[in-house]
């Protein structure tokens, strides 16, 4: 049994998400999670519950998955190294600061044992922090195809998480191409109440980048059995990205509209302000691209600077996920549409997944919370998006 193939977890679960099967590898023990890209399939393990290995169904990208006790390594690059001189691999390695935690990123090439046939890809060395232990994750695909598989395999690296809260952070990937710690202030209308806040500097680059490149991975899947699965892991990786990027932004809106909120409705002030920022996306210029994604940025949509259903809705799910509201994103591909879902104890039109109600919001018309057009009342054909 060759190197690669001896990179097989045996601590592998796959768990579901919302009403659709969604593909999580993880492990409880070591606390790691791979959201990866749907398709994948465990094709081998080592007894020892060291290590797993995956090959996708479709895409000849194959993904080695290794845990490392820590003291075998003294530092994440120096984990990737042996891993890579092992595959007698060529390739370059870089430290960066994840979430604050120091992790090392590889690009490389090599050739399998036994013949000929030259890999490329990507990999991400970082600390399990459950136990004291190092994860070592390689995604690669024959060097013929590798360059049109390069969005797929920074995908499935960007799907790592170490903890919960990385769920609502961005992924390594994102956080290695746009790192800088500087920020801007950004102007924020909503109703007669003017305000600023900051968001990163390069906010709206990052999240164009990991739009344009979940976009790429989605397209793949317009003819497979796993496109509504694609669907919600698209929306899932772009909320992830922009959760944190928002943090001054929905804490700034909270302390400009809490206090007529509590005014208006003491018991809960959440309905209040839920209804003010569904009326103030009502009104955003509606925008669509047709070329390519046409979600926008939500650093942009927060600013009015173009916007459709989904971006919207996904935007209130940010925002209102700051508050403690549970939500829920809406969409169909049979309505071509988008809604965005509450959890709130309101009158209305709801969709109910895994036991919570959802109370349904148009971001496109002027109508109140709970309101939906007619040809878009059949909740057969909506699709929930849970979000982490």
């Amino acid at each position: 049994m060759n190197f690669l193939k001896r990179f097989a977890f045996a601590f592998l679960l796959a768990f579901c998400a919302a009403a659709i099967q969604a593909e999580f590898y993880s492990s409880s023990y070591f606390g790691w999670n791979l959201d990866l890209p749907e398709g994948f399939k465990l094709k081998d393990a080592d007894k020892d519950g060291s290590a797993f290995y995956l090959e996708h169904e479709f895409m000849k990208v194959r993904v080695a998955v290794k845990i490392f006790p820590a003291e075998k390594y003294e530092r994440n690059d120096l984990a990737m190294e042996d891993v890579l001189n092992k595959l007698d691999a060529d390739g370059e390695i870089d430290g960066f600061l994840w979430n604050g935690r120091q992790t090392s990123i590889a690009q490389y090439s090599f050739k399998l044992p036994g013949n000929d046939t030259a890999q490329e890809g990507w990999g991400l060395s970082a600390d399990c922090l459950l136990r004291p232990a190092r994860l070592v994750v390689l995604c690669y695909a024959d060097k013929d195809v590798a360059n049109d598989c390069q969005q797929f395999i920074l995908s499935a690296i960007d799907s790592v998480c170490m903890e919960k809260k990385d769920f609502r952070l961005p992924g390594p990937v994102t956080s290695y191409a746009y790192n800088s710690g500087e920020t801007k202030d950004v102007k924020i209308n909503i109703g007669k109440k003017e305000f600023f806040c900051q968001i990163p500097s390069q906010a709206k680059e990052s999240g164009r980048f990991v739009i344009d490149r979940e976009f790429s991975v989605l397209t793949l899947y317009a003819k497979q059995k796993q496109w509504k699965e694609a669907w919600q892991r698209y929306y899932r990786l772009v909320f992830r990205e922009a959760y944190s990027r928002l943090d001054s932004a929905a804490a700034a809106i909270n302390a400009a509209l809490k206090s007529e909120a509590l005014s208006t409705n003491p018991k809960a002030p959440e309905i209040e302000i839920c209804k003010k920022l569904l009326a103030w996306v009502q009104d955003f210029g509606y925008q669509r691209n047709q070329d390519t994604s046409d979600l926008n940025d939500l650093t942009s949509v927060l600013q009015n600077q173009g916007s459709d259903c989904d971006s919207r809705a996904l935007l209130l799910c940010v925002l209102m996920e700051h508050y403690g509201v549970k939500t829920e994103l809406f969409v169909s591909g049979i309505y071509s549409h988008a809604l965005f879902g509450a959890a709130l104890p309101c009158e209305g039109a709801k969709i109910t997944v895994d036991g919570i109600d959802y109370l349904l919001c148009e971001t496109t018309a002027p109508v109140a919370m709970g309101l939906v057009a007619k040809e878009h009342s059949e909740t057969a054909n909506w699709i929930p998006v849970d979000l982490p």
